[in-house]
């Protein structure tokens, strides 16, 4: 009979460990659940705000570039249309991320959640790219619309400075981004890293991953 009595009683104390655990797990996962939600919608404000100068963008360049130019007007239209495409890049990117993070079921297990964590972290950092490299080259079709094509008439060495500058600041952002990823520079390549991947977007990741260890325990 005490044999039995100290079986039942570890039992006992047994499922309570379980179920204080599994409390303890369920109000770390709520709170850290809620930090998440807060530190996403910085990312959504701030993809919100992309979007909105996306659009005003293609409303205020819009009549510049498709109303026939005194001069060069081919020139006029090519960069508009550029530009109008790279509006456009803002608003799908914008609404692209603001659908992942729509999308997160926080009552999901904790594996799905880090999973589409890291397929937005993906599209934030190839999105981040297309839509951040550009900007090297942004300044010359936008002169040559704002000015509707006069600038090339007035003063075409500035046009080609800017491409110029482009092309050698786009040179060196791929050469830094090659150096700082030698094998002897780790810790500064999982920075560039991390930084391309978004304060917000890296700070929901460290919140699952540390939940995720508290489950294995």
């Amino acid at each position: 009979m005490e044999l039995d009595d100290f079986k039942n009683a570890w039992q006992t104390l047994d499922r309570r460990l379980q179920q204080q655990n599994a409390l303890n797990f369920e109000l770390l996962r709520g709170h850290r659940a809620d930090a998440m939600r807060r530190g996403l919608r910085r990312l959504v404000v701030g993809q919100a705000i992309g979007m909105l100068v996306g659009v005003a963008a293609m409303f205020a360049l819009l009549p510049l570039w498709t109303r026939p130019a005194p001069t060069h007007d081919l020139a006029v239209k090519i960069c508009g249309i550029g530009l109008h495409v790279y509006c456009i890049g803002l608003i799908v990117f914008g609404g692209i991320m603001q659908g992942f993070v729509a999308g997160i079921d926080y009552a999901r297990p904790v594996l799905a959640i880090q999973q589409r964590l890291l397929r937005m972290r993906k599209v934030y950092v190839i999105g981040g790219m297309l839509i951040g490299l550009p900007w090297w080259f942004l300044a010359a079709p936008l002169l040559v619309v704002l000015t509707r094509g006069a600038i090339l008439d007035n003063a075409p060495s500035v046009i080609w400075i800017q491409l110029a500058i482009g092309a050698v600041g786009l040179a060196a952002t791929a050469w830094f981004h090659h150096w700082a990823h030698r094998p002897n520079r780790e810790k500064l390549g999982r920075w560039l890293d991390d930084s391309a991947a978004g304060g917000s977007i890296r700070r929901a990741q460290a919140a699952l991953d540390e939940l995720r260890r508290f489950e294995q325990e």
